[in-house]
């Protein structure tokens, strides 16, 4: 029986908990986002909401800039709470309450000042429906922000080892699509997913996150994200054949200190409750 999309993002991000602290631009991100949060937002003891939190990289880093605010954050993978939690207690930071849920069916009866939700909307099949839902759950002068990638996400390796995936047995390999505009690569296509929710979007905002990587980091990288499902449907010979082929090929891009610059660059949303 296939997956449900929901299955298949708790198995493979539960595989990758103990390693996802380990990519540096999600905490890059995570700084911007409350920067976003401190520039908007004027009050305090501020109710924050943070969904697909993963290891608490986002709700994380606001505990430790907003001391007077009180917070919520959840995932639909137990492994990833589970780090959170720990991470959280590892900076002395008590003041977050963890929980899972799985978005697509989030009920909540209480309001929220401020709702994050980092590079997790361009997962779903019918993201409008959890960011109108996310909407309902703002206070009145309240705001949501969300992130995703660019259309230079990862590029160009993204195409070499989608190419290599697609080539020796991964399924979901060969259903991905990077050109939909439900992967909200594009302004036009994030406009389009608030159109649908017929929400507001007050805001987007560019920010360059770039970093040379050794191949041996990309490799990593790869089995620490989304890549990681599909990497765990081949068999093992057809593993080896992919990261060997994947060597070779990134051999030939890398400059002479054997780098391959990461492109992480994002878009970062903002979309205040409409009264």
């Amino acid at each position: 029986m296939k997956q449900t999309e929901q299955e298949y993002a708790k198995s493979s991000f539960n595989d990758v908990a103990n390693q996802y602290d380990q990519i540096a631009f999600f905490k890059t991100s995570a700084q911007n986002v409350v920067k976003l949060i401190q520039h908007r937002n004027k009050q305090e003891n501020i109710r924050v909401l943070d969904v697909a939190c993963g290891t608490g990289n986002v709700v994380i880093e606001c505990a430790r800039k907003l001391h007077s605010a009180n917070f919520e954050a959840c995932d639909i993978a137990e492994g990833m709470l589970d780090k959170a939690r720990d991470n959280a207690l590892n900076q002395h930071i008590r003041n977050i309450h963890f929980f899972t849920a799985d978005i697509t069916q989030l009920s909540l009866n209480k309001k929220y000042d401020v709702i994050t939700c980092s590079y997790a909307l361009f997962f779903l099949p019918k993201a409008h429906n959890v960011l109108q839902k996310l909407h309902q759950l703002l206070t009145d002068s309240g705001f949501i922000i969300f992130t995703s990638f660019t259309d230079k996400e990862f590029s160009p390796v993204n195409d070499i080892i989608l190419s290599l995936l697609r080539k020796h047995g991964s399924t979901s390999a060969l259903d991905y699509v990077p050109s939909r505009w439900q992967n909200l690569r594009k302004p036009q296509d994030i406009q389009h997913l608030c159109k649908l929710a017929k929400v507001d979007i007050v805001e987007i905002t560019k920010k360059v996150i770039r970093y040379p990587m050794s191949i041996n980091q990309w490799w990593e990288l790869l089995n620490n994200t989304g890549f990681k499902g599909m990497l765990l449907e081949l068999t093992p010979q057809n593993y080896r054949i992919v990261k060997s082929s994947f060597y070779e090929q990134m051999t030939e891009l890398a400059d002479k200190t054997l780098s391959i610059e990461l492109n992480a660059d994002s878009h970062f949303c903002i979309v205040n409750k409409t009264i």
